[in-house]
Order: C-alpha cells, then sequence, then structure tokens
C-alpha cells in the first residue's frame, strides 16, 4: 500500500472507528453504565431542545441507526462519500449541541466527545475532498 492510499483510506478508518464506538454508549452494548451515561446526555438535549425528556430513547437510537449507516457508507469505497456527508451532517448537530444546550465538557470527559466529533468531522471532510467527482457522479444521475 502506497502512501498516497494511507493518506487517502486513513481518514475514513479513522471517522469509521469514532463512530462505531459511540454506539456502545448509544446502544448500550457496552453495559449499563454507557447506555446510562448516553441516556443522560440525551435527557439533557432534548430537555433543552422540547423542554421535555420524552423523545430521548428515539434521539439517542436514531442517530445511533444514521451513525451506523454513515460507518458503513465510509469502509465501502463505492459510497464513502455519501457516508463522509451524512458524518459532516451528523457531527455538526453534535458539535452544535454540545456548544448550545450540553455543554462542551460532558459529565467528566474533559471535553473528549466534543474532540471525537471535530475528529470525525475533519476526516469527513477530507474524504468528502477525496471523493468529489464520486458525489458530483451522484447529483448527475
Amino acid at each position: 500500500m502506497t502512501l498516497k492510499n494511507v493518506i487517502k483510506y486513513l481518514p475514513r478508518v479513522i471517522a469509521a472507528i469514532i463512530l462505531l464506538e459511540t454506539l456502545l454508549f448509544k446502544f448500550g452494548i457496552g453495559g449499563e453504565a454507557f447506555l446510562n451515561e448516553s441516556k443522560s446526555l440525551f435527557t439533557s438535549l432534548t430537555m433543552a431542545i422540547f423542554g421535555h425528556a420524552d423523545y430521548e430513547a428515539t434521539f439517542r437510537i436514531g442517530t445511533g441507526i444514521f451513525e451506523l449507516i454513515a460507518s458503513i457508507l465510509l469502509l465501502w469505497p463505492k459510497h464513502a462519500g455519501l457516508g463522509a456527508l451524512l458524518g459532516v451532517g451528523l457531527m455538526m448537530g453534535a458539535i452544535i449541541s454540545h456548544i448550545f444546550f450540553i455543554g462542551i465538557i460532558v459529565g467528566n470527559d474533559g471535553g473528549q466527545l466534543m474532540v471525537m466529533a471535530l475528529i470525525v468531522l475533519m476526516c469527513c471532510t477530507k474524504v468528502i475532498f477525496d471523493e468529489k467527482q464520486q458525489l458530483l457522479a451522484y447529483i448527475n444521475r
């Protein structure tokens, strides 16, 4: 594998790994502690947006499903550009949520969630530039 290929594929892999890692929290795969932390974060978010927590589970699980789809698309070379577009949209939502609703530092994470969102945003932006011809081909269909 050449350095050019590493530079092309590494952002896809990094973004996909981070997105897949967050599924441990959103779906409770990592255990009750992870699930409770995620529920708390999404409860705070839905309280800030809607004034009640009725949509916490829908918001949390829906976000997780879209992150799973973005991860799969990022790792699928033919559709990496679409995965990157979805990833950028999701991370813009996450960053806006952190800045305006839930705070940069959530719990005692020291801003780790925000940093991970920024890393995914940068990686997905790189993939969009790498796959601009692929994305333009989708538009021209």
